[in-house]
Formats: structure tokens, C-alpha cells, sequence
């Protein structure tokens, strides 16, 4: 911008004194005279009229006018134009014209060239368009032609901030974060040149809490707080600070201004969102402590007020968080009637669930399944428990099948297992074999292997038990079991008895599934406690152990049926492909409109050899049944050749692993059940899994198989007051 040269100084001086003197009066001797201004010689028109024309008495001397005879003096006008300051261009036009009253601006007044003679108007155009390269390029070339000509300090401020400003903005738009950090920190970026620009020291802290420099983002909203005094921008770096640090950094920085952490003062207007964020932080277990009662009370009333799911549902998250589920039931009852979305029926399905509402829960859980996954998989867990118990109950046929068509649509290997245990236990073996396929298929695992071997046996296809046998031979002892008995008498089960295809309703079936049908069995009590029913099997307990059959005896029985077929080379991939049922509704993820696998053309990895006829050791996997008939196994892929003892599947789950998080999640028990076992789980206490030590894995199935006889021994069997006796129990887990 133009400074105030000599000329428009000696101007301003000239003006001045001519306002203090009387413009009739003749200027005294003593006052000094104006400064002497350098004037151009007149024209030659102008001397012949002078000339010409003579009065008859002399005039008055006129005062000296700075800007020449003729034309007024406007470096002023100027000067102010060049600033654009309109109220002090407006008003010393004023002042000119009632000098002289003919006097019009000249055309070029906004173009005029600033100090030294140079236009900088095409500067500022460049630096208006962000083209900052390009004035940086033009600057230079004005000083190449005027040496010592340098742009006006103005310029030269707010090229600067811009110049950082579209820097920072570049690097935060490709969210480079630690780049954008680096930048700051590398050039010595001094914030205060930023002070005007906010929005720039926002960016920069929330750069530097997206690096996890959260003392440097503390410090910079701090900066903010501390500088600004616009109230509204020291609100809204609050609202900044919450949406960017952690609720710990946020703390930090609320404890540093008078009021804020309280919510008071001027920080009334964001006392919900502060507590808001701290029931956010509750919930993730970012804080440790409760939100105060008195700010949740008016979360709370504000919540109600405004009726908006979103804020409802998060205090009906709070109090489940906090183990009050007869509170957050309610809550969520409430976000529901308000437009709750699926994830809210999510939560009313698990407050139901903890308060061993378990039939409401799944109707909850199946009316919101096709939005949300997570409610899928709730209520096929609901149900799962009851399907697999070891004396199935009765369903009923609509939920059997509303089950079932879930489970084909999810393609899910527990809610296949859960129905094929269920129909195994009705004696519905056909049923059985058909869910037994697709558990293997979708999620192949102990328990489900061994009931689809034994459903194989049941229904006599032996080439089929010996394939399953040999696949997963090394893997699943309990498999190999079936080939090797244990030698124990087992009584019979109620599907050995005569009548057996009586104990069971008729199957649900369809073009893509069927559905088993609902248990029946006789006798069955109420509550289906194996103690308690009564089975005309619980009449023959298993033989004592001391009256088992010879080992001689036994491995001449097994050799003799397996000749041939054990052990035998078969393809080591499960063959089993099926695909899932396409649903109703059309808002499934992409990937189900590919190919399945069954379908699509898949191409095997080479085979460098073939695969060994015996199996390799499976480090973590106990021993196999006919070890301790002196076979044993091929060395494993990191040459072990010892059984693992307890199994992978007995021993502590490590910590930190998601084993270790389902094994302490009390979700599928229902919390409040999982409380009433665990008092050191309850209410004020560290949720389980966090910081206690963790307890020893159960096994995948209750009816695990007897170790070698130079092992430990496993868990005692079942007494023989059980329903089963010894007969395997099948379980989901």
C-alpha cells in the first residue's frame, strides 16, 4: 500500500494553514511561509491572456495550492482510494469540492499506482484468485524493473497467510496428517501470523490430534481459547476439541478455562454436548467414571424433549452399560416409538435377553434382521441353546422354520448345527443329514463333524463316514472315535427304541430347505433337565470302568471293520459347497449377486505330491483314539511328533485374543445370569475380560473324548444318573 510521501505531506500541511487564516486577508510577515513547492512553468496560452486581460486594481495574493495553479491538489483522494477506505474518499471529495465546485474525480481514481509508481492492483488480483506462484513471479519482475520498489507491507501479510493457508488446506485435504505436522514444525510456522485465520489453528489441532499428538492439539485449541475474545469462536473450539481429542485430552483442556468443564459462563449453550461426549467415553470405556447425576438428569430431560432416537438410545445404551436393564429397556422402548433404527432394536433385544426375556427377544431380534447383521446373528444365538440341548424341547413348528430360513439366508454354519442337533436328537436323521452338510460347509468344527459322522452311521453310509474319517484324521479325535471305540457299555438312546419315528412332528419343507420338526419326546419335563427326565434308558447305567472290554479284544474288532478303508488317501478340502438363500429383500451387500463358490470356476493349486495315506500331527490337537494302540502319526509341519496336552480347545484362552473376549462376553448367558455367577462381574466393579484373569477354556464339546492311556485324563464323565449316560451330549460351542 502507498505511504504518505513529502508531496502529499507538504499538501495536507498547506491545507491546514489555509483553514486557519482569512481568506480576505493578506499573510502576516511574521508567519511563516507555506513550504515552496517545485511549479511548472505555465502555458503559452496562458501568459497572452494574462497579458490580455489586467485589472484594475491588484488582487488579493491567493494561498498556494500544493497540487499546482490550475488543478487542486488530490494526492489525499488518492491515496485513500488506493486503500479502498470509501468513508475517507467520500469524505475528502467532499471537502475538494466545496474548494472547487467544478471539481470531478478522474476517471482513473481506483487505478491509480500505489508508492513508488507501481500499479499493485494486478498484484491483488493474482492474490485474490490464490494464484500465489504467479504473484510471487510478478512480484520479482517488478523488482527486476524498479530495484527499489518493494511490495506494501499489506501485501506482503496476507500473501504470507494465504500462502499457509492453502498449503495447510492442501495437506489436509489429502489427509496427510503427519506430513501437514511435519510442514508446521519443519518450517517454524509462527502461529501468530495466523491469529485472524481460526479455522487454520482448528485444522492444524485437529492435524495434530489425527497424528495422536495430543499434547500439541491440547496445546493448540488451548492457544485459541486463551488469544480469541469472541465468545463465539471459544465456543465453538470446544465443539471443535470434542469432536477431535480424546475425552481424557478434553478434559485437560475444559479444566484450563473457568466454567467450561461445569458447562457454565458462557458455555451454558454446549453443556449437552459436553456431556454428551462423556457419555460417549463411558460407553467406548475411554472414562472411567460415571457422568455426575445432576448433568445426566438434564441429558435425560433433554433427550425426552427433543425425541430423537439417536439421543434417546444413548442413554439406553449408558444404562445397560452401567447393568440397569430395566432402565435401558425402557429407554430403548422409548427411542423405538421415536423412529429407532436397527441398531437400537439390537439394544432392546439384548436388554430383553439380560432380563431373561428370551422369547421376547427373539421376536425382537427377527423382526429387525434384515437391516442389521448383528441382530441375525442374536437370533440365531438365542435359539441355538435350546436346539442343542442334549433333550431337545418343543418348539414350535413356525419358529423352527422362520429359524431355518434365516439360517439359509445368513448361511450359517451355528444355526446349521443348531438345527441338525435338533433334528438328531428328534431321530429326524434325514433332516439331520441335510443341516449336518451345510454346518460343514460354512463353518466346520469339532462338534459339527463328529454329529454329521455320526448321522453318516445312523443312516448307513458307510463310504461317506470313512471319506469324513480319513479327511480329518490328525484333527477331530472324536471322529476317529467312531472307528476306535472306547470299549464302554452305552445304554440306548430314545431314538433306539421302538417308536422312536413318533417322537417327533412333521418337518417343515420347501424347494430350497426343510425345517425340522418339534421334539416330542415323552416324559419330557417342563423345565427339560436331563436329571430329571425319565427315559427308559436311564434304567441301564454305563458298565464300570473296571469291567471294560480288553484293549486285545478291541483292536482286533477295529482292524477287522476298518481293513481297507482306514487309513485311506482322500482329497484333504471339505467337498461340501453350498450357497445361501437369496432373501427376500433386495438390500443385501454386492458380493451376493457373484457366483458362489460351487459355481464359480475355481482353480486348485497344483499338487506336488500326493497326499500321505497317514496323517501329520496338528500342533494344539490332543492325541488320536488309536495311538495308544501303538500307531502314531507323520511328524507335523514344524516337526512335532507329540500330542498336545490339554488340546488347544481345553486350555487358557490368550489373553487379548478374541477367544479370550467370548469366552468373558456374559452376552450369551444373559448378563444378569452371568452376574449372578460372577459376583465379581457386577455392577461397579471392571466388566469381564479387563484386567481379571482369564478362566479355563471349556471344552468345544461336553463330550469330549478319554485321552491316551499315558495322558492326563480328561474331565470326569457325566454320572450315571444322566439321561445319556456316557452317550456323547451335543453342543453348539
Amino acid at each position: 500500500m502507498s505511504r504518505i510521501t513529502p508531496r502529499l505531506a507538504a499538501s495536507l500541511l498547506a491545507m491546514a494553514l489555509w483553514l486557519t487564516a482569512d481568506v480576505h486577508a493578506a499573510p502576516s510577515p511574521t508567519e511563516p511561509e507555506p513550504p515552496a513547492q517545485k511549479k511548472k512553468p505555465p502555458a503559452p496560452e496562458m501568459k497572452a491572456a494574462s497579458k490580455e486581460a489586467k485589472p484594475a486594481r491588484p488582487a488579493p495574493a491567493p494561498i498556494p495550492v500544493v497540487g499546482g495553479p490550475v488543478a487542486p491538489d488530490d494526492h489525499a483522494l488518492r491515496y485513500y482510494a488506493s486503500l479502498k477506505q470509501m468513508a475517507r474518499v467520500n469524505a475528502e471529495l467532499t471537502r475538494l469540492r466545496r474548494l472547487y465546485p467544478a471539481y470531478e474525480p478522474p476517471a482513473d481514481l481506483y487505478e491509480a499506482p500505489g508508492d513508488g509508481g507501481v500499479d499493485e492492483e494486478p498484484l491483488w488480483a493474482l492474490y485474490s484468485a490464490d494464484r500465489i506462484d504467479e504473484l510471487k513471479a510478478a512480484i520479482a519482475a517488478k523488482q527486476r524493473e524498479t530495484p527499489t520498489w518493494k511490495p506494501s507491507a499489506d501485501l506482503t501479510k496476507k500473501m504470507r497467510r494465504k500462502e499457509l493457508r492453502l498449503r495447510i488446506g492442501s495437506f489436509w485435504k489429502a489427509e496427510k496428517f503427519l506430513d501437514l505436522v511435519d510442514y508446521i514444525k519443519g518450517e517454524n510456522v509462527d502461529v501468530s501470523e495466523l491469529a485472524e485465520e481460526v479455522d487454520v489453528l482448528w485444522t492444524i489441532a485437529e492435524a495434530y490430534a489425527r497424528a495422536k499428538q495430543n499434547e500439541d492439539a491440547v496445546n493448540m485449541f488451548k492457544r485459541v481459547l486463551t488469544t480469541s475474545k469472541d465468545s463465539h469462536i471459544r465456543v465453538a473450539t470446544i465443539q471443535k476439541a470434542l469432536g477431535s481429542l480424546r475425552m481424557a485430552d478434553v478434559e485437560t483442556l475444559l479444566s484450563s478455562v473457568p466454567g467450561a468443564a461445569e458447562g457454565a459462563n458462557e458455555y451454558a449453550p454446549i453443556a449437552i454436548d459436553i456431556t454428551r461426549a462423556r457419555i460417549a467415553a463411558f460407553l467406548h470405556d475411554e472414562r472411567a467414571e460415571e457422568v455426575p447425576v445432576p448433568d445426566m438428569q438434564k441429558f435425560e430431560a433433554y433427550a425426552k424433549e427433543s425425541r430423537d432416537a439417536n439421543q434417546l438410545g444413548l442413554v439406553a445404551w449408558y444404562d445397560y452399560k452401567r447393568r440397569d436393564f430395566a432402565g435401558a429397556l425402557e429407554w430403548f422402548k422409548l427411542a423405538i416409538q421415536n423412529d429407532g433404527d436397527a441398531m437400537i432394536a439390537h439394544g432392546l433385544a439384548h436388554s430383553l435377553r439380560a432380563l431373561n426375556m428370551l422369547r421376547e427377544a427373539e421376536e425382537v431380534a427377527f423382526a429387525w434382521h434384515e437391516p442389521l447383521a448383528n441382530n441375525i446373528i442374536l437370533f440365531l444365538d438365542l435359539l441355538e441353546t435350546d436346539l442343542t440341548r442334549e433333550i431337545p424341547p418343543y418348539i414350535e413348528s413356525d419358529r423352527l422354520a422362520r429359524y431355518a430360513k434365516v439360517t439359509m439366508e445368513a448361511a450359517s454354519g451355528e444355526g446349521a448345527q443348531a438345527l441338525a442337533w435338533y433334528a438328531y436328537n428328534s431321530c429326524q436323521f434325514d433332516v439331520a443329514l441335510f443341516w449336518f452338510e451345510r454346518a460343514v460347509a460354512w463353518f466346520p468344527k469339532d462338534a459339527t463333524v463328529y454329529g454329521y459322522a455320526l448321522t453318516l452311521r445312523r443312516l448307513k453310509k458307510e463310504k461317506g463316514l470313512y471319506e469324513l474319517a480319513n479327511r480329518y484324521d490328525g484333527l477331530f479325535a472324536k471322529v476317529i472315535e467312531i472307528l476306535f471305540p472306547d470299549g464302554y457299555y452305552h445304554p440306548p438312546t430314545p431314538c433306539d427304541q421302538k417308536g422312536a419315528e413318533r417322537l417327533h412332528g412333521a418337518p417343515f419343507r420347501t424347494a430350497a430347505y426343510v425345517a425340522p420338526g418339534p421334539a416330542t419326546i415323552p416324559g419330557a419335563p417342563a423345565n427339560y433337565d436331563p436329571q430329571a427326565a425319565s427315559y427308559l434308558a436311564q434304567k441301564n447305567a454305563s458298565t464300570p470302568i473296571d469291567m471294560q472290554i480288553p484293549q486285545e479284544i478291541l483292536l482286533q474288532r477295529a482292524m477287522k471293520n476298518i481293513r481297507g478303508r482306514f487309513p485311506a488317501v482322500v482329497a484333504p478340502e471339505n467337498p461340501l459347497r453350498f450357497r445361501a438363500l437369496p432373501m427376500a429383500t433386495n438390500n443385501r451387500a454386492p458380493a451376493h449377486g457373484l457366483p458362489v463358490a460351487s459355481e464359480s470356476p475355481l482353480r486348485k493349486d497344483p499338487a506336488t505330491q500326493p497326499p500321505p495315506l497317514v496323517a501329520r500331527r496338528t500342533p494344539g490337537v490332543g492325541a488320536m483314539p488309536y495311538e495308544h494302540y501303538g500307531f502314531s502319526l507323520l511328524p507335523g509341519w514344524n516337526g512335532v511328533e507329540t500330542a498336545t496336552w490339554p488340546p488347544y480347545s481345553q486350555q487358557i484362552a490368550p489373553a487379548g485374543t478374541q477367544w479370550a473376549s467370548q469366552d468373558a462376553d456374559p452376552a450369551k448367558a444373559g448378563i444378569a445370569v452371568f452376574d449372578a455367577r460372577n459376583p465379581a462381574n457386577a455392577r461397579g466393579l471392571p466388566p469381564a475380560g479387563y484386567g481379571a484373569q482369564p478362566t479355563p477354556r471349556a471344552p468345544s464339546n461336553a463330550y469330549a473324548a478319554p485321552g491316551p492311556r499315558d495322558a492326563p485324563p480328561p474331565a470326569a464323565p457325566a454320572p450315571p444318573g444322566a439321561a445319556y449316560g456316557q452317550y456323547p451330549q451335543p453342543v453348539s460351542r
